[in-house]
């Protein structure tokens, strides 16, 4: 359901799953379903987990794109990545 911009205005920041995770274990690369899997709680909404996965890699663009903090490789067809902050 879209919001109003007030209504957008009343939501908080939150924090960076995807890059708390990654920061966490900087000497280990995950792929992509590795860390959904890892964020993903017991009993959560699907949806609603799905909504702050892609969020969460969305504004991890700059950092692995432009300050390349969090490099990636391939291996046998599947991305990996991992913090180098």
């Amino acid at each position: 359901m879209p919001l109003s911009t007030d209504e957008f205005r009343k939501g908080t920041t939150g924090t960076n799953e995807i890059e708390d995770l990654l920061k966490a274990h900087p000497d280990t690369a995950y792929s992509l379903h590795e860390i959904e899997e890892a964020l993903i709680g017991p009993g959560m909404n699907r949806t609603k987990h799905l909504d702050v996965f892609i969020a969460d890699l969305t504004l991890l663009t700059p950092l692995l794109f432009k300050e390349k903090i969090i490099e990636y490789r391939v291996i046998d067809g599947v991305p990996y990545f991992r913090w180098r902050g």
